[in-house]
């Protein structure tokens, strides 16, 4: 009885100390947990940013060489790396001569050099027939997502006349990105459309006939689209479908003339 008594006394006494004890351990989990959750997440956001600070193209400039002769050519080499997406581009900013035609090159002083002749590359439209309307047009590269793309100025000296001493030279491309694009038909299909739409639209031509007559023009434009299913088709841009701009700039190289 006493035995009793007293442990009825002694429990309550505990009973607050084991509780405090118990929110306390708990406390401390909770807390170990959001900290190695916020740990967890440090990382993902980091990349995020990351993600979102990538350029939409990279440009790198090299030469196969930093020392030459004054009358030696001098080869540029440029590699135009695309990032994530694929991208709608005119054909004269990454696939031709046109990639070169803002080069900066500065002497030893830091003073620009002119060039003695200006680096151009002609980026003619062209009106493209699209669903019975014409379209003004640019000639258009699809530019698919991590695709790398070359190119190779023959010789700087043509356009700078570099005398003896150290320079550097660095590259812009104002790269437009366009909404959408045109494939060219092949100019049989082109035709065999042509007289389709003509046929169709003619009230002279009775019901049955038409009929025959379309169906026969249908088979037709199938079996020249299957015969030139597999030739490389010209990409166009509409003038009207340009997106935007980004401003792309690469790395600086250094020459020596000697």
């Amino acid at each position: 009885m006493i035995l009793r008594n007293l442990v009825s006394q002694t429990i309550p006494k505990f009973i607050p100390f084991y509780l405090l004890l118990l929110v306390l351990t708990l406390a401390g989990c909770i807390g170990n947990l959001q900290t190695m959750q916020t740990e967890t997440e440090a990382p993902t956001a980091a990349t995020e940013t990351e993600e979102a600070s990538r350029p939409l193209a990279e440009l790198q400039l090299s030469t196969p060489k930093t020392n030459y002769a004054a009358k030696e050519e001098i080869p540029l080499q440029l590699n135009i790396q695309n990032g994530k997406f694929d991208l709608l581009v005119p054909s004269f900013s990454v696939a031709t001569k046109g990639a070169f035609t803002q080069i900066t090159v500065k002497d030893a002083n830091g003073q620009v050099v002119e060039p003695k002749r200006a680096i151009t590359q002609e980026n003619p439209q062209k009106y493209v027939t699209h669903d019975g309307k014409s379209v003004r047009c640019i000639h258009g590269f699809d530019f698919k997502a991590d695709m790398n793309q070359e190119l190779t100025l023959k010789d700087i000296q043509r356009y700078y006349q570099l005398q003896s001493g150290a320079y550097t030279v660095t590259l812009a491309i104002d790269l437009e990105v366009y909404r959408e694009s045109i494939i060219e038909d092949h100019p049989e299909v082109a035709e065999l459309k042509r007289d389709l739409a003509r046929l169709q639209n003619d009230p002279n031509l009775q019901a049955a006939a038409k009929q025959d007559a379309v169906s026969y023009y249908n088979e037709q434009l199938k079996f020249i689209e299957e015969r030139h299913k597999d030739e490389v088709k010209d990409v166009y841009l509409p003038v009207k479908a340009r997106r935007g701009k980004a401003s792309l700039v690469s790395n600086e190289i250094a020459l020596t003339i000697e």
